[in-house]
């Protein structure tokens, strides 16, 4: 037995959006693969584990499948051919000879560069910004007019027309669809957590009791753990937290404090203290019904198995709902 056994350090996977969760099981699948001696002596576990990281897979999968239908996409695609036509022509009116023009042209950009555009963002983040931009030109004192002496009317109202018909087919999915969705995969996502806190455990355990014998349990887990210390790092420039304890949970033993803290399996217990929050870019979740409202983040600690991951069994797709960019 060595009771001095490097250990697996810990990572509360429930603060990662749902596409970073996903790419970090996936590298530590991946390096374990390798290890054919220690997966063969985890047994059911490393079986488990790998069930549920497919049937995450597969969740997620399905979810994207389900949102770009065919339909949703022509009127994604008619949208985006719209916003790119407005805003290269607005771009060209710079270049007018008519001075007037040019000074409209610099007023409606003055406005435009307020919003962040582009034809390949997430869904719905696409669709709200387009809305704000063209609610604000309506708005301004001198926008209707820059758009009217530059011929900009015309391409601004196609724009807020097809922008509109994508919203209005968004929002015919409905609450059941969405629901059902969401719930597969917070579900799988669950599931997922807690059989990788079952490899964390095993790993860790196996490696004091020093079983299979003569196995270089110190390779693997400095590999493993540099591994973890990459998506902690992702975790912190994201504002999230990164606090560890064995099992990839917060808490899992005697103690326990919000962000990671104490564990009887003897992983670092450093503690990182997010500074807002805010989790993915841009806090849009299960897009699945035209609507920004972020699935239920939870607040309460009531993970998982043998303590959770700070509330983790009400917050599988991150901090603030984040996770699938549907785009």
């Amino acid at each position: 037995m060595n009771i001095n056994a490097k250990q697996l350090s810990g990572l509360d996977c429930s603060r990662m959006d749902i596409t970073t969760s996903l790419s970090f099981f996936m590298q530590m699948k991946n390096k374990l693969s390798t290890e054919t001696t220690l997966t063969a002596a985890m047994g059911t576990v490393w079986t488990a584990f790998g069930s549920a990281l497919t049937a995450f897979d597969d969740a997620y999968a399905q979810a994207r499948k389900w949102q770009q239908t065919a339909d949703i996409v022509e009127l994604d695609n008619a949208r985006d051919a719209a916003l790119s036509a407005f805003l290269n022509a607005l771009k060209a009116m710079q270049a007018s000879p008519n001075a007037t023009k040019q000074l409209a042209a610099k007023h409606l950009l003055f406005i435009r560069d307020k919003y962040s555009l582009s034809v390949n963002d997430e869904y719905m983040k696409e669709t709200t910004a387009i809305a704000q931009m063209i609610q604000e030109m309506e708005a301004d004192a001198q926008a209707p007019a820059a758009l009217s002496s530059t011929g900009l009317d015309d391409w601004l109202t196609d724009l807020k027309t097809k922008n509109a018909a994508f919203l209005a087919k968004m929002n015919e999915r409905t609450e059941a669809q969405a629901g059902q969705q969401k719930g597969i995969v917070r579900e799988t996502r669950l599931a997922l957590e807690a059989r990788y806190r079952d490899v964390v455990k095993l790993i860790n355990a196996l490696a004091i009791v020093e079983i299979p014998a003569g196995f270089n349990y110190a390779t693997i887990i400095d590999r493993l753990n540099a591994e973890i210390e990459h998506y902690r790092q992702i975790l912190a420039r994201k504002g999230s937290g990164g606090g560890s304890s064995s099992g990839g949970g917060s808490s899992s033993g005697d103690s326990s404090s919000s962000g990671g803290s104490s564990s009887g399996s003897g992983s670092d217990n450093t503690t990182t203290t997010p500074p807002d929050s805010q989790g993915g870019d841009n806090g849009e979740g299960l897009d699945m019904g035209g609507s920004t409202t972020p699935p239920d983040t939870g607040g309460d600690n009531n993970g998982g198995d043998n303590g959770g991951d700070n509330g983790s069994g009400d917050n599988p797709y991150g901090p603030n709902g984040e996770g699938l960019d549907m785009g």
